[in-house]
């Protein structure tokens, strides 16, 4: 439950409380996620208590503040945390990575109104956005628009010093920007990347178009990503699916690489049944570089608290390794190369939001 921060002056200090007194509203929010996880990459297999399976594990505060005349600025923060007890950050094979460091993940501040929504800060990139519409399994740790990477081909998830413009919906169509400074002095115009979006959404369907483009070190394009997203509810099923290419510079040393993902979601009661199907492919070469297969089964205790069953498999071919892993970091045995070369994921867990 989202609890208001005339709640929590007492404990946060009458400096917070100070602040509350300048805003509509101010909320605090948060997702503990955390489930037994098996891993078996060929070379061997590991049994661990998992953080942030299906969901982060994160803690954040949320407000905004009317400005009158229908606009409004807001704010946001929010910093993962490790819920099974490991250090964050952490590089043991014994502990667990959770995320960047406190407040490191959405950092933004902004203002909205009826011209569009613009935002500073660090955020989601409007890629990354379009993965969490067509993916069910909300690109958990299992998930090829995950962990496993074998649909993103490289997408990154946040762009740090960024700045980003959405626009209105006008009969379900939007569009949208984004710009990440560089970094390093004499760097900036060297270093940096954008996004940009245009979409539709509106009733059942969702369709989207995103390019990016990122610079790495001497101007070389380390990243230019096309790709095409799209979803239709049909009630009974909802239905994703997607297809990438990345082409950066050969001079970068970044393979090229095409991806696609098809996925479908089948809402039973309280239950939701998940598959999906992932492949990746290089440009070089005539077959795939890794398949990926996902099942699972969501079961909702309540509006806030969710049971889950997953399970994934990759398959790699030409020497390449992509591996079913725990988020964040490289515990499960490394998956052996060459064709044919397999590993596994199975999780249980529980998601609460708060």
């Amino acid at each position: 439950m989202h609890k208001q921060l005339a709640i929590l002056t007492p404990v946060l200090g009458s400096s917070l409380g100070a602040v509350a007194h300048a805003q509509s509203s101010v909320q605090l929010y948060g997702t503990v996620d955390l489930g037994v996880e098996h891993f078996n990459n060929g070379a061997g297999s590991v049994n661990k208590l998992g953080n942030g399976i299906l969901n982060p594990s994160v803690i954040g505060l949320k407000g905004q503040e009317d400005l009158g005349g229908g606009a409004s600025a807001f704010f946001q923060t929010e910093t993962s945390f490790c819920a099974n007890g490991v250090s964050p950050g952490a590089s043991s094979p014994s502990q667990e990575f959770c995320g960047p460091g406190f407040m490191g993940r959405t950092s933004i501040i902004g203002l909205k109104g009826g011209w569009g929504t613009f935002q500073m800060g660090r955020m989601f990139t409007l890629s990354n956005g379009d993965f969490y519409v067509i993916d069910p399994l909300h690109s958990d740790s299992l998930s090829p628009f995950g962990n496993t990477n074998v649909a993103t081909i490289g997408e990154p998830v946040w762009y740090s010093q960024a700045i980003a413009y959405y626009s209105p919906s006008l009969s379900g169509f939007n569009a949208a920007a984004m710009y990440q400074f560089g970094e390093g002095i004499g760097l900036t115009r060297t270093t940096g990347a954008y996004n940009l979006h245009l979409g539709y959404a509106q009733g059942p369907l969702f369709l989207g178009v995103d390019y990016e483009n990122q610079k790495g070190p001497n101007n070389v394009t380390a990243l230019k990503h096309t790709m095409l997203a799209a979803a239709y509810d049909f009630q009974v099923v909802r239905i994703g699916a997607y297809a990438a290419r990345n082409r950066p510079d050969p001079s970068s040393g970044n393979p090229s690489l095409n991806a696609y993902a098809l996925t479908a979601s089948v809402p039973c009661g309280a239950a939701t049944f998940i598959g999906e199907f992932a492949l990746e492919t290089d440009k070089t070469v005539s077959r795939p570089n890794t398949r990926q297969y996902n099942l699972g089964v969501l079961y909702a205790l309540s509006k806030r608290t969710s049971l889950y069953a997953l399970y994934a498999r990759t398959t790699n071919y030409f020497n390449f390794v992509n591996e079913v892993d725990a988020f964040g970091n490289n515990d499960a045995p490394t998956a052996p190369s060459g064709s044919g070369a397999a590993s596994t994921g199975i999780a249980l867990g529980i998601s609460m939001n708060f």
